[in-house]
């Protein structure tokens, strides 16, 4: 991801980052997301087994889907490239007095041109399982993102899934709508020192690197990094494939909920 992406994707879900849950949980999406991973385990190709499966969850935000999926791992990493959404995922591990070598979070973006030393620990490789939930419209570059994650998988065995948005135009000025996490059309960012909203605002869409993927798009990324086993599933409430989901938004400046609906899928790989 350019330096500029990533700097603004920090910002923006640093200062979402307090009312992310509450968003989130009104439109439902992290418990639909969470259900059909879980109810395609045997399609995901994964092991799934509480005693030994170890899962990475990519651009975690504050743990909802990592939350959902916990009773099905021995551990599960969060990695987030945003501070405060990652405050948020330990903070709520730690109220719920779940130790932290079963589940944690750590600031990192995969993404850089240089990655963090400490990334190159042994506990942030050997996944059993990767899963990253309406993160690629945001990475500038997917193959990047793809190939650093490849590598953080087990050989022969691991499966990464991404469930992301199948493409669509582009949105209004002033709705943006992502997955887990919703996003105002515009956002103004607090002042210092008491000088109230500063001059520059972030746009929502500014966040985001492409309107969805069809799969012919994925299938090049994911077989171009070394993914065998390629396939794909659409997601749905309930588990229905083919049913768009709805997810909440913002009007740009009316401060009204506005629902929009999109459609999902979910694709797999396996590291050869």
């Amino acid at each position: 991801m350019a330096q500029g992406s990533a700097e603004v994707n920090k910002q923006y879900f640093n200062d979402n980052a307090d009312d992310y849950d509450a968003r989130a949980e009104a439109s439902n999406v992290a418990n639909i997301i969470g259900e059909n991973i879980l109810l395609r385990r045997e399609w995901s190709g994964a092991e799934w087994d509480e005693a030994t499966t170890r899962v990475l969850d990519y651009a975690c935000g504050t743990g909802l889907i990592s939350r959902i999926i916990a009773p099905y791992t021995k551990q599960i990493i969060g990695m987030d490239i945003s501070e405060k959404m990652v405050e948020k995922f330990n903070e709520k591990v730690n109220n719920q007095g779940i130790p932290e070598e079963e589940m944690g979070a750590v600031v990192a973006d995969l993404c850089a041109d240089e990655l963090d030393p400490s990334l190159s620990n042994p506990e942030y490789h050997n996944f059993d399982v990767i899963v990253c939930g309406f993160a690629f419209h945001h990475f500038s570059d997917v193959q990047l993102a793809t190939k650093r994650l490849v590598e953080r998988l087990k050989p022969n065995t691991g499966v990464l899934l991404v469930i992301d948005f199948k493409s669509h135009p582009p949105p209004s000025d002033h709705i943006t709508n992502h997955g887990g996490h919703a996003h105002h059309g515009r956002h103004q960012h607090p002042g210092h020192g008491g000088q109230g909203k500063r001059a520059t605002e972030i746009k929502a869409q500014d966040t985001v690197a492409h309107g969805g993927f069809s799969q012919e798009d994925m299938r090049k990324v994911f077989e171009g990094t070394g993914l065998v086993e390629v396939d794909f599933v659409d997601v749905g409430p309930n588990g229905e494939r083919g049913k768009a989901i709805t997810f909440l938004g913002h009007g740009g400046g009316s401060g009204k909920d506005i629902q929009m609906e999109r459609e999902v899928f979910m694709v797999k790989g396996k590291r050869a």
